[in-house]
């Protein structure tokens, strides 16, 4: 099988649907990202393919996972979308063959950083992690410090130690890491660098000022929106878009730098056979992807030369801000987030 070419997006505006029988054939596209990505999904998707009947189904994190977990590849999910690193690795552990190879594809568009899946990896207790090619990085979603310019007023928090003041007391949301791929780059995020008992000792110390340990990696920016708290540590570019309607938002981050994670796509084993799944995720591998990083979650994953433009009001990476990524350990390993969850008792 020739490999699937890697679709310049501009180019790919050039072509048109292929028109099939007269029955519209239903394809069922899972994930559990926010309403304005799910938007733009189904826009350029129904668009694009006008006789298909391309359903996009939210589902929570969980609700996708015990799904797919429990159904297999009898599950009615054709293409799934928005499916953390991690987690991805956890559906493949207990099922090797969940996900359909997409060996075919062409990933030379992504920057190298984001393909170490592809490659052998030593996971925490020295066992191999052998490559794969069984999913596509969907996105690269990283964290912030989001807070309430009125409510913390010169008191801008400085570092994660400052958030431990009293001062902070029941104002502050940070998503619960059992339950939101965002609450788990935190915590991991120090985990990696100070090691789990002294992230957990730390989240511990904090559990007195939190107001809420939200079930959803949008509670903190919601909140701060509202201004039902003062301090977020919440996802960068939802913080962007609230802080462009709203001028109370502010965005900071700690030296520890922006903890993050990666989402995945791909196609259900079985269903990349069938003519009309392939299509449709060809062309949101090759186009419609290219669109929610640039409109939507601007940080890079594309090599420069294959990226849009980012068209995000005001965007800026954590450099813009003086600090880097944090240096993310084990995403790749499913036994080190179980025992950091397991450890996780708030």
């Amino acid at each position: 099988m020739n490999k699937v070419l890697k679709l310049l997006p501009l180019a790919a505006l050039a072509v048109t649907a292929l028109v099939g029988c007269n029955k519209k054939q239903t394809i069922f596209i899972f994930t559990a990202h926010e309403d304005n990505r799910i938007q733009l999904f189904n826009k350029e998707l129904k668009s694009k393919f006008p006789n298909y009947d391309i359903k996009v189904v939210s589902k929570t994190t969980g609700a996708l996972m015990s799904e797919l977990q429990a159904q297999g590849t009898r599950t009615t999910c054709d293409i799934f979308v928005g499916i953390e690193i991690t987690n991805a690795e956890i559906l493949l552990k207990g099922n090797e063959n969940l996900f359909a190879d997409l060996s075919d594809y062409d990933t030379s568009h992504y920057v190298d950083e984001v393909l170490e899946y592809q490659k052998d990896t030593v996971l925490a207790d020295g066992t191999v992690r052998k490559g794969h090619k069984k999913y596509h990085i969907q996105d690269k979603e990283a964290g912030c410090i989001v807070y309430s310019k009125s409510l913390v007023g010169d008191n801008i928090p400085t570092s994660y130690d400052d958030l431990l003041d009293s001062k902070y007391k029941n104002s502050i949301i940070m998503p619960n890491p059992k339950t939101s791929g965002t609450g788990y780059y935190f915590y991991n995020g120090l985990a990696s660098i100070y090691g789990k008992d002294s992230a957990l000792s730390y989240f511990n110390n904090l559990d007195t000022n939190i107001k809420e340990w939200s079930s959803s990696g949008s509670g903190p920016v919601k909140g701060v929106d509202k201004k039902e708290i003062a301090v977020g540590l919440g996802m960068h570019f939802q913080a962007v878009e609230y802080a462009n309607r709203n001028s109370d938002i502010g965005i900071t981050y700690f030296s520890e730098g922006s903890p993050y994670t990666l989402y995945t796509m791909g196609m259900i084993n079985g269903k990349q056979n069938n003519s009309a799944v392939k299509e449709v995720y060809d062309y949101f591998f090759s186009y419609v992807n290219y669109l929610d990083n640039s409109q939507i979650v601007p940080e890079t994953i594309y090599k420069s030369e294959y990226a849009l433009t980012p068209t995000v009001e005001n965007w800026k990476s954590p450099s813009d801000y003086g600090v880097d990524y944090t240096n993310m350990k084990n995403l790749l390993d499913p036994n080190y987030k179980n025992e950091l969850l397991d450890a996780w008792k708030m």
